[in-house]
């Protein structure tokens, strides 16, 4: 199975093609829905897609780690990550 990534580029194309707006606006559109996401999660705040899935802000404890290179015990520091939970609509058509 080939892996194949989406880019904004191809985001914008699509966009452009269903809508009929100039590609210079697509690009716009999907820079501003992007950095919009990216600031709502660099807050601390979900978001929520209906019929897609949510994006959560979640906090990981410090803990003791292992430097797999050196197999050396150390501490891992408390960090935020994000994490996905498709919809169900999302998980079901996944798996037809």
């Amino acid at each position: 199975m080939k892996n194949k990534n989406v880019t904004r580029k191809e985001l914008a194309t699509s966009i452009t093609e269903q809508i009929g707006i100039s590609h210079r606006s697509a690009a716009q559109i999907v820079e501003i829905v992007f950095s919009t996401l990216k600031s709502t999660l660099i807050n601390g705040e979900s978001i929520k897609l209906v019929q897609f899935g949510t994006f959560i802000v979640r906090e990981k404890s410090p803990r003791r780690g292992r430097n797999p290179k050196t197999g050396e015990s150390m501490m891992i520091t408390k960090r935020n990550m994000i994490t996905f939970r498709p919809s169900r609509q999302l998980r079901e058509s996944l798996n037809v």
